[in-house]
């Protein structure tokens, strides 16, 4: 029960921060091209594609069964549940009008690329630098605790 307790806090918290940033994001981005108007079914929307981003993100970092799993293991999970439900919802806020425009597709996978790329990278070259670091003090640290 705690499990879930902790689950349901992660996912506040991921909902709220993603949520008041991407309102904030759009309310400026209406007020710089002159359109003041943002619709409460857009705010829905945005909040479904917040809700379920934050529940993918939930699941994919923080449940007992990825937690054993390494991060590019989660990370990849994550982009899986995440781009489908994200492309859909782009769909029905009307950011891809009909098919799309070439541009619009490229400039997603564009950023879906750089994001995971950036993790991924984030990962090799500095997280498990770190953890080698980590592991070192702590064999250093066994070994004077085992030899006193």
């Amino acid at each position: 029960m705690e499990d879930i307790k902790k689950l349901l806090i992660y996912f506040r918290n991921a909902l709220a921060f993603s949520y008041s940033w991407l309102v904030l994001l759009t309310v400026l981005l209406s007020l710089a091209g002159g359109n003041a108007d943002v619709s409460v079914i857009y705010l829905v929307k945005l909040l479904a594609l917040c809700a379920w981003g934050s529940l993918s993100f939930v699941f994919a970092f923080f449940a007992k069964i990825m937690k054993k799993r390494g991060f590019v293991f989660c990370l990849t999970a994550f982009f899986i549940l995440f781009v489908p439900a994200e492309v859909l919802m782009f769909y029905l806020m009307g950011i891809f009008e009909g098919a799309g425009t070439p541009l619009l597709w490229i400039s997603l996978g564009v950023i879906v690329a750089v994001f995971y790329i950036s993790a991924i990278l984030i990962d090799v070259f500095v997280m498990r630098r770190r953890s080698k670091v980590y592991t070192d003090k702590l064999m250093e640290y066994r070994s004077k605790n085992q030899a006193g």
